[in-house]
């Protein structure tokens, strides 16, 4: 998600009109817009029109250099093209082992929503005791990934991901910021049935308050920005890189990108191009054409602002492979909410709702009114068994107990709702905060959804299911039959843990119509151990670096949503080991097997 202007305007804005501005910008993300290349040596772009102009074109058509067009070059040691959180983490890295950074970025300023880091063996993390199994989690990953990843990846992030945090943590520090790890693990059933590492890293502003902290990247870009002025280094917003530059052995010397004016400027990189584009969760046909048909049952695509697969593009027409075995990897949130009369339609929904307390493990049934899955597990696997449903949607229902409910249920990371000590107790999208009591979880989330059609609310189960329009008869039955095995104690349907269960039995109820909320796609481009974009071939594209979600290989399938922070904690530890290959400097932690997996 992306903020206008300068940070601290950013910050100042109220909770109400950020998150309307998030949900316009979100809309508008579907357009997208196309970026492409000339020659086989050379990458560029065309107008969004050309992407939507006919339905027969494809997202990776090639444009025409407009290498004839630069109005005037600059040359730098390093440009990166990105200026979210992987771009700004490897610029900075840069900027302090002594190199010349410039950074596009495509927008008007850099991400400050999200935040959660997952690393292993961070100094946090030995001075809390905490210790973790990195080949357990390694393979764990790989299996996750059904074999279809890079181990090499995997493994440089998680013998180097404590490293970076020592060294985010520094920088944080500096600024009077710091880091903690969430120590509030998710208890499973059966218990030890599953592995789930307290490894989730966060930035916040001492000291901690018992809840709504404003906490991750809306902390840590501004002191990190700050700190990349300090050491030299430049970002430069609204400027939209069109085209690679080749030299005749296909070693990546430069880009263009086009100003907010619509001029084009060439930019000359002596050391390095890095590709931090942010994915492509804004180009639908990209999504379709590479097998994310995930998107399509997701009502909620906020995020996908800008994110239009400029990098995956650009590097795959400067020689460099996409992941060769991609199963349609996304983020997935269960809270995407849609309103009165709205559907997912063939392309996803537009709707911007959504209901925070979604991935609580109420009651959930579909359009036909029947209960279909245990409701407590990751939040893509309950997307995933939602989708097999009619209309690829659910109903999550619960009654006017349902803060003590949640209270019992327990959910941790992003979903927790119940402020805790040893949990990150974190402000969310400008409005959200874990609750300390039944009267903050109504003012906070339960009466302003209900205001906002979000939430439906009725006195009892006939007039529910009525405002649901699900078969009354049925859903009377299903509840029913949920409060006895609830009474009892024992899920003999679905096996949900004997804690997340609760009975529909005291009025008013509620419910919310549910579907997915996308948040970033998985699938990028091959690199090296220096991450180098390579070719199908195996072979470096020199002078090509790529980092954060516009690198392949590391997720296939599903994300492993109970790692916390996985996504961006691979992304910016591994754009923070790019800086060091590029600069020539050695890893924290060397990984002699990754480096020997890989071409020299």
């Amino acid at each position: 998600m992306k903020r206008s202007g300068n940070w601290e305007d950013g910050l100042a804005m109220d909770r109400r009109s950020f998150l309307t501005g998030a949900a316009a910008t979100g809309a508008l993300a579907a357009v997208g817009s196309l970026i492409g290349c000339g020659s086989p040596k050379s990458s560029s772009t065309e107008a969004a029109a050309a992407e939507t102009a006919t339905a027969t074109a494809t997202w990776d058509a090639k444009p025409a250099s407009v290498a004839d067009q630069v109005a005037s070059t600059e040359d730098h040691e390093v440009i990166i093209v990105g200026g979210g959180n992987s771009g700004i983490v490897c610029a900075l890295e840069i900027a302090q082992l002594g190199g010349e950074v410039v950074v596009l970025e495509r927008s008007g300023g850099s991400t400050m929503w999200a935040g959660d880091i997952d690393a292993l063996d961070s100094q946090i993390q030995k001075d809390l005791g905490i210790t973790l199994d990195k080949e357990f989690i390694i393979h764990d990953l790989v299996r996750y990934g059904s074999g279809k990843v890079d181990e090499n990846l995997i493994r440089l992030w998680a013998y180097n991901s404590g490293a970076f945090v020592d060294w985010y943590q520094k920088n944080l520090q500096a600024k009077g910021a710091d880091v903690m790890v969430d120590t509030v693990t998710k208890k499973f059933h059966p218990e030890n049935s599953f592995y789930s590492p307290a490894s989730c890293h966060t930035a916040f502003v001492p000291p901690l308050k018992p809840s709504a902290n404003s906490m991750g990247s809306e902390v840590a870009m501004p002191a990190m920005l700050e700190l990349l002025g300090e050491a030299g280094g430049v970002v430069k917003n609204f400027m939209t890189v069109v085209e690679l530059i080749q030299d005749e052995t296909g070693k990546v010397t430069g880009v263009i990108a086009q100003a907010e004016d619509k001029s084009y400027i060439q930019y000359n990189a002596s050391k390095a191009v890095v590709l931090a584009t942010g994915g492509f969760l804004g180009n639908k046909d990209m999504m379709d054409q590479l097998g994310v048909v995930s998107h399509k049952f997701c009502s909620n695509h906020i995020g996908g602002d800008g994110r239009v697969g400029d990098g995956i593009k650009l590097a795959t027409w400067a020689g460099a492979e996409r992941d060769s075995s991609f199963a349609g990897s996304m983020l997935i949130f269960d809270r995407g909410a849609l309103l009165e009369g709205e559907d997912l339609g063939t392309q996803g929904g537009t709707s911007p709702s959504f209901w925070w307390p979604g991935s609580q493990p109420f009651l959930r049934v579909n359009s036909l009114g029947q209960r279909f899955c245990n409701e407590d597990g990751p939040y893509d696997f309950v997307f995933n068994l939602a989708t097999m449903q009619p209309g690829h949607y659910w109903w999550q229902v619960f009654d006017s107990s349902c803060w003590d409910d949640i209270v019992s249920f327990g959910t941790t990371i992003c979903s927790r709702l119940v402020a805790e000590e040893g949990a990150k107790n974190c402000l969310l999208l400008g409005k959200f905060y874990p609750c300390t009591s039944a009267e903050e979880f109504d003012s906070v989330y339960l009466q302003p959804n209900i205001e906002q059609g979000i939430v439906r609310k009725a006195e009892t189960l006939d007039e529910l299911a009525d405002i649901m329009g699900v078969p009354k008869e049925t859903f009377l039955a299903t509840v029913d039959r949920y409060n006895t095995v609830s009474s009892s104690g024992v899920d003999t349907d679905h096996g949900k843990a004997p804690w997340r269960l609760s009975n529909l039995d005291t009025p008013p109820y509620y419910a919310a119509k549910l579907a997915g909320w996308a948040l970033a796609t998985l699938g990028g481009v091959h690199v090296n151990h220096d991450f180098n974009a390579i070719s199908p071939e195996g072979h470096a594209i020199e002078g090509l670096y790529m980092a954060g979600l516009d690198v392949g290989g590391f997720f296939n399938g599903n994300y492993p949503e109970y790692y916390g922070g996985l996504c961006m904690g691979r992304a910016v530890t591994l754009s923070w080991l790019a800086a060091h290959a590029i600069m020539g400097e050695a890893y924290p932690i060397p990984v002699e097997s990754a480096r020997l997996a890989y071409e020299a």
